[in-house]
Order: C-alpha cells, then sequence, then structure tokens
C-alpha cells in the first residue's frame, strides 16, 4: 500500500476518512491498467478535429516517431 501522504490526511468532520484505503486501492488498481492510446486526447471532444488540434495532433506523431523511445509508451494502449 501507499504512504500516508495527502490521501491518509484528509479528515472529514474531525475523524479520518474511512474510505482512505480502498481510495488508494483504486488508484493502484488504475495505475496498473493500461493507460488510454494517446490519440483520445484529440479525438475524445470534437467531432470534427479543429485545425490547430490537427497541427498539435501532427506534431505529437513527429515528435513520437522521433523521440518515443524517451517516453513509458508501453504503459499506453495502442
Amino acid at each position: 500500500a501507499g504512504s500516508p501522504g495527502f490521501w491518509g490526511r484528509i479528515r472529514v468532520g474531525g475523524s479520518r476518512l474511512v474510505a482512505c484505503p480502498q481510495v488508494m486501492e483504486a488508484f493502484e488498481q488504475a495505475e496498473r491498467k493500461p493507460k488510454p492510446n494517446v490519440q483520445l486526447l484529440f479525438s475524445d471532444v470534437y467531432r470534427e478535429l479543429p485545425p490547430h488540434l490537427r497541427r498539435q495532433r501532427a506534431a505529437l506523431e513527429r515528435h513520437l516517431q522521433l523521440y518515443g523511445e524517451h517516453y513509458p509508451l508501453q504503459h499506453f494502449q495502442k
């Protein structure tokens, strides 16, 4: 389990939040799952991508092609 950092210090009505261990376990479970595909940064809001976001997506794709080995891409869905 994690250290009693921020979530361990939360207090509700003067008593410690009972759900802290469950919250930390949920965080740990979620962190073990693959992260969403990077393309979702661009596709989950707009039906049609605005030009400025198309340019940003293209720039990100180029950047990852050149420097992808410096990122933990294996933790992301393909």
